[in-house]
């Protein structure tokens, strides 16, 4: 009986060990890779999921895709292998609960859209982030959120430099119809 027993319970862990292995190396690639679009990112931001649809999630993630490398669902565990020695290593402090990763190329755009969709789902929360200026709360992620983008700062200068130039000409065109 205790060999029929044993045998079972090894048959049954070898098998169990083999997809252990796996499952290391599938862990190890996926570190690496965090590791490697934390490199070039400019911002990581941590969302927690409080029962959020996943037609919702599938909205924020289409929408965020353009501007991040990753936005997924990482292992708190995993991701602060994956930070150690890069220069997000404070975000780990933000991993708590389970958790969302959001890896920025456009940190200020990601802030942007983490907000509305914020706003529009509460079962989302922004945890925080961190950027060039160091570790975020959800407050200053959020007052990200509300400065305006380097395209909409241009387009002010552009508006400015222009306007005094157009209001001469307009000035002048008037002038001309008088005479």
């Amino acid at each position: 009986m205790w060999e029929n027993i044993t045998t079972v319970f090894f048959k049954e862990y070898r098998i169990r060990k083999k997809d252990v292995s796996v499952n290391l190396n599938q862990k190890e690639s996926l570190v690496s890779s965090l590791q490697g679009m934390l490199a070039e990112a400019n911002g990581v931001f941590v969302i927690e999921n409080h029962g959020t649809t996943v037609k919702a999630m599938e909205t924020l993630r289409r929408e965020i895709a353009p501007f991040v490398s990753v936005f997924k669902v990482v292992k708190n565990r995993l991701f602060k292998i994956a930070v150690k020695g890069t220069a997000f290593e404070e975000v780990s402090e933000l991993m708590k609960r389970p958790t969302a990763v959001a890896i920025a190329t456009d940190g200020l755009v990601v802030t942007k859209i983490l907000a509305a969709f914020a706003e529009k789902n509460p079962t989302i929360s922004i945890v925080g982030g961190q950027m060039d200026s160091g570790l975020l709360d959800a407050k200053a992620v959020e007052q990200l959120s509300k400065l305006p983008s380097m395209n909409e700062i241009r387009s002010t200068i552009a508006r400015i430099i222009i306007e005094p130039a157009s209001r001469l000409a307009r000035v002048s065109a008037e002038y001309g119809k008088k005479n």
